[in-house]
């Protein structure tokens, strides 16, 4: 490699070969370069009259905010795409974390430049910090060949591969439905969302977006009153509802209960999952005897309310 200063211009920008990030601003970097220079110059290779841009956008792209016209640049002369390519990405994983967009886009790249997918697993996985398995592998590409909205939210969000596994079974359409809505919720209320609407859009043989648009889900959606938190959680509720009737009813009815025998909130209790038999439990913590005392004297006044039989199942 050879350091020289070179007209901006000359650097292309439409070829993208090495390009990993898309999800990005210059933040101060055009301050930065302004006040001390390009400590850091861009990895480039030569093209004909111009020159393919291998690492570096995010300074290259804050050279051009400011207006600069020439700028100092490494250039290599190495022809192997895969190579050069390897190298980028060894650069990157030296100084920052790679967001799950971007190790789909490495790998796809990878792939694209004539390593095997075993390779892949066996050998990028690993040095990506993914899990080195062949479901995983065509999960993440499946990812590099999304939408930019799939790939930005994979990129903020950084989902595990379980969650992009399920929100890649809808098409782009729905997708572009569901997003708004899974933002907002954590990874496992994001799973328990997708694996509902796929399910209830299977048993019902309705498309995911006629779902989302109509009845009281639509409604809570549309509705400019509540925060995207508050209409996502409720949804989901909705949701569950929906594809697990029995049960919510059953849920609703355990909770109407509780609320009738003034259930101390100091006690948890927690019936079995999916009420499946006729036992619940009940924990509670304590400091000192005192305390272990008043909890013990609430629950045997609560045995005699005649609302604990609501908490058991018919």
């Amino acid at each position: 490699m050879r350091l020289e200063q070179i007209p901006l211009n000359r650097i292309s920008l439409r070829d993208e070969r090495f390009r990993i990030s898309r999800f990005f601003s210059t933040g101060d970097m055009p301050r930065s370069i302004r006040e001390f220079g390009l400590l850091s110059p861009p990895l480039v290779r030569p093209s004909g009259q111009r020159f393919v841009l291998v690492s570096g956008w995010k300074r290259v792209l804050a050279c051009r905010e400011i207006g600069l016209r020439r700028i100092p640049a490494l250039i290599t002369d190495e022809g192997d795409d895969l190579k050069a390519f390897l190298a980028v990405v060894q650069e990157n994983l030296t100084h920052r974390t790679l967001s799950l967009s971007e190790k789909a886009e490495v790998l796809a790249k990878l792939m694209a430049f004539g390593q095997e997918k075993k390779a892949l697993v066996r050998e990028q996985m690993p040095a990506l910090s993914l899990p080195a398995t062949a479901s995983h592998l065509k999960s993440l590409l499946a990812l590099s060949r999304a939408r930019a909205d799939v790939k930005q939210f994979a990129h903020e969000k950084d989902p595990p591969v379980g969650v992009l596994e399920s929100l890649l079974r809808f098409g782009d359409v729905d997708r572009t439905k569901i997003l708004p809505l899974i933002r907002p919720l954590g990874q496992n209320k994001q799973r328990e969302v997708l694996d509902d609407l796929w399910e209830i859009g299977r048993r019902d043989r309705r498309p995911v977006r006629r779902l989302l648009e109509r009845g009281t889900i639509g409604e809570t959606l549309r509705s400019e009153k509540l925060p995207p938190g508050q209409k996502a959680d409720r949804v989901r509720r909705l949701l569950r509802e929906a594809r697990y009737p029995a049960l919510s009813s059953r849920q609703a009815a355990f909770e109407a209960a509780l609320r009738g025998l003034g259930w101390p909130r100091e006690i948890a209790i927690q019936p079995s999952p999916y009420f499946d038999d006729e036992y619940v439990s009940v924990s509670f913590r304590f400091r000192n005897g005192d305390e272990l005392r008043r909890s013990a004297k609430k629950l045997e006044q609560l045995a005699d309310r005649p609302g604990l039989a609501g908490l058991f199942r018919e």
